[in-house]
């Protein structure tokens, strides 16, 4: 696995890197550092709009929280330098995209960005949609250190598999996408996945969306930042 930080510096904190998978595959990632003291590392999962700035500014928001933060491009293995918009076209193309990398590609490709930050349980992980379903999913298959899903629509299918590290999720109440019976589920079948609603639709946390929800995404933002100082 290599990572060496090439291009133009993004911002105070942020650039884009390139990583290599197991397999070979060589992706993008973006690459945010703490300019004090580093509290931990964060690897973040993309929504299905790819690594736009929406993705680029939570990154610098941990990075400025004290946490050295990646987010690895997982579109690269069907069409590089994917940033959508969020309208109808870009919904579209996302589901596209998202079809064409399976959960145990972009699960390699999130090991790659892990071993970037350090290892087996030097991370933890935060996704986001689509990003969320990933997440649960690393919860049981890699070796984080703490995993947090925002409104992961896909968890709901991927209820057997079992989390192996602390869990954080975040669902909203009027989520069109997500019905309540999906947290209501991980609470009965993982009691120790600790599970917030909001009163919130998807993608509360982005302030791209017409669905931004500020007090929710801020709670949300204290909960998870809670969870990383507790691991780390």
């Amino acid at each position: 696995m290599t990572g060496t930080t090439t291009g133009k510096t993004i911002g105070a904190t942020g650039a884009w890197t390139h990583l290599t998978a197991s397999d070979g595959h060589r992706l993008t990632a973006y690459e945010a550092r703490p300019v004090g003291p580093e509290k931990g590392r964060l690897l973040i999962v993309q929504e299905i709009f790819g690594i736009n700035s929406h993705i680029r500014r939570v990154c610098d928001g941990y990075a400025e929280d004290g946490y050295h933060t990646l987010a690895p491009a997982l579109f690269d293995r069907a069409q590089r330098g994917v940033e959508l918009p969020y309208d109808e076209a870009g919904v579209q193309r996302g589901r596209d995209l998202m079809g064409a990398v399976s959960i145990d590609d972009a699960l390699t490709d999130v090991a790659a960005g892990l071993a970037h930050l350090g290892g087996a349980g030097g991370a933890a992980i935060a996704g986001y949609c689509w990003g969320g379903t990933i997440a649960w999913a690393a919860a049981s298959r890699l070796p984080v250190r703490a995993a947090v899903a925002y409104y992961g629509g896909g968890i709901g299918n991927r209820l057997d598999e079992v989390p192996r590290t602390p869990v954080l999720l975040h669902f909203g109440e009027t989520d069109h996408a997500i019905p309540l019976t999906v947290a209501e589920a991980v609470r009965q079948r993982h009691p120790g996945a600790i599970t917030h609603l909001y009163p919130a639709g998807h993608g509360f946390n982005c302030d791209e969306r017409a669905s931004y929800d500020a007090a929710s995404a801020a709670l949300a933002k204290r909960r998870t930042l809670g969870l990383l100082q507790a691991v780390f």
